[in-house]
């Protein structure tokens, strides 16, 4: 799981820094997707599992 999350943000920060140089908007959107997936996938999976786990 932390490895998952370690790449993801390794991922969107090239993203992010790729963009930024060539002022790319398609890729500093993708950049952002990415961070924010980063950020939110630790709470969906203890959310999945809480909710597998109680039936």
């Amino acid at each position: 799981m932390d490895a998952l999350q370690i790449g993801l943000l390794v991922v969107g920060l090239t993203l992010l820094v790729i963009g930024y140089r060539r002022n790319n908007r398609n890729l500093l959107l993708g950049a952002a997707l990415v961070l924010l997936a980063c950020g939110a996938i630790p709470e969906f999976v203890a959310g999945f599992h809480a909710g597998v786990g109680s039936s």
